[in-house]
């Protein structure tokens, strides 16, 4: 069972702060993409940055603790929902500025960098607290994780496309798209 924060400090304000203005930031921006292409990728978003999560910061490893406490608690849950907005926007400004060639070496340069804010923010606030890591660690896992976000964004958006042009075809006498 989750427990609940022992005290209720800056570190669940932070949270909840950032997640009423990233989810808005979301909702103001206009539709992108599908509703299906948005829920893969805030869901595929989200489950990475869970698996990331355990692997550094579970048991085995113990890199880090996420929150006030060692105990898994409500807002190590809530936590998790920070993710999903930041590899959103990522994708959005990314098929919106039609970044391409080596502009995508900048780009995820660039947002590396920015994550790398967040996360100083985020240990202003306790929401991460190192045990045998460092900040300087995390630039090659914001790396490295968002080029996988785009080459999933990629595939995901071109299986989209493949499959919405499958389904433009008229059908043959048998029923099959041509």
């Amino acid at each position: 069972m989750l427990v609940f924060p022992e005290k209720f400090d800056s570190n669940e304000w932070f949270i909840l702060i950032s997640l009423i203005v990233s989810y808005t930031c979301i909702f103001i921006l206009p539709r992108r993409f599908p509703y299906s292409v948005t829920l893969i990728m805030l869901l595929f978003s989200m489950a990475y940055a869970q698996i990331i999560d355990h692997i550094l910061a579970g048991q085995s490893l113990d890199l880090y603790d996420i929150n006030d406490v060692e105990k898994y608690e409500l807002f190590d849950l809530i936590t998790w929902f920070l993710y999903p907005p930041f590899g959103y926007i990522f994708v959005y400004f990314y098929d919106k500025w039609r970044v391409r060639s080596v502009g995508v070496f900048w780009y995820i340069l660039l947002w590396a960098f920015i994550a790398m804010g967040e996360e100083v923010l985020s240990l202003k606030f306790h929401i991460f607290t190192y045990e045998n890591w460092k900040l300087s660690y995390s630039f090659p896992v914001y790396l490295i994780t968002l080029s996988i976000y785009l080459l999933f964004f990629v595939y995901i958006k071109g299986q989209f496309e493949k499959m919405k042009e499958k389904c433009k075809r008229p059908l043959t006498s048998d029923g099959i798209t041509k």
